[in-house]
């Protein structure tokens, strides 16, 4: 699954509130899993890429995965709260 993929399909689950089905913890943990490998990924490509462009797009890649991974805590702490 693609990281745009992973952030969008985290958007939805975090912006329903309301639904129990959508706001599942393990739901959000499995996601957050997903994006914290993801986010992996594109530390150990980061580190062995020598192009400054992809270098650039690769960093801006990681931060989104990077702040998306915030809010999905944040989100699973205040879920965990309730």
């Amino acid at each position: 699954m693609g990281l745009n993929k992973l952030i969008k399909h985290l958007q939805e689950t975090l912006s329903d509130g309301t639904d129990k089905n959508h706001t599942s913890c393990e739901r959000i943990e499995e996601l957050l899993g997903e994006i914290e490998a993801k986010e992996k990924k594109l530390k150990h490509k980061l580190s062995e890429e020598t192009n400054t462009k992809k270098r650039k797009d690769l960093k801006l890649q990681l931060k989104i995965a990077s702040t998306q991974l915030k809010k999905g805590m944040a989100r699973l702490h205040e879920l965990e709260k309730e």
